[in-house]
């Protein structure tokens, strides 16, 4: 599939959803361009950010720091997330606890969710909690289990919910309601895990682009 039939496949969903439709909002990278990160990679950051939200959630950092150090994966959080789990705040407990859903768009990618719903509604904790090792279980028999979707899948998402993300700054700009029920805050969060994982701009996690 090409970019511009991407595209216009989305349009498509998108008007038989009710959703609003940019036209001009230009097609994304083709399959051929796209280097996604690694499933070893992936399920990493997914065990990164169980932690970074566990702590926000919790306001603790206790078992959660040292999961990740004893595990070996201090080094694989963001400067951010390494800041915040070291002093964990109010001020940055609650935006960091919508982490949650940037985890759902990866757990798809790697096949852990079998399908990607349209971001209406927030993800119920247990259904991630229940795909993920338990912090006493060695992570190692995960990491080495996963697997990607193809890139064709991976960018049918990407493409959807970048032009999801535009119609609910749209919304915002001219002071209406999200059409559809979009959740604005989950499609932010799944739009920086897409682009983290296509590599958009070869950007890192705390610095991931979620332009529309």
């Amino acid at each position: 599939m090409t970019p511009e039939q991407r595209k216009q496949q989305t349009e498509r969903l998108l008007r038989t959803e009710g959703y609003p439709v940019n036209v001009h909002l230009p097609c994304i990278e083709p399959d051929s361009d796209t280097h996604l990160r690694s499933p070893r990679v992936v399920g990493t950051r997914l065990l990164c950010l169980f932690c970074v939200v566990g702590t926000a959630f919790q306001l603790s950092n206790e078992k959660w720091k040292r999961y990740l150090q004893d595990r070996g994966f201090w080094a694989d959080l963001s400067p951010r997330e390494q800041r915040f789990i070291s002093e964990p705040s109010q001020a940055e407990a609650h935006q960091l606890t919508w982490r949650c859903e940037a985890m759902v768009p990866l757990m798809w990618a790697l096949g852990l969710f079998g399908e990607l719903p349209l971001p209406r509604h927030e993800t119920n904790t247990e259904a991630i909690v229940d795909r993920l090792p338990a912090l006493n279980d060695p992570p190692e028999p995960f990491l080495q289990s996963l697997a990607l979707r193809s890139i064709a899948e991976i960018l049918d998402a990407s493409d959807l919910i970048y032009r999801l993300h535009w119609a609910t700054r749209d919304a915002s700009l001219v002071g209406r309601p999200v059409r559809g029920g979009l959740h604005p805050s989950i499609v932010q969060e799944w739009h920086h895990a897409i682009n983290w994982l296509t590599c958009y701009q070869d950007a890192d996690w705390d610095d991931i682009s979620t332009d529309t």
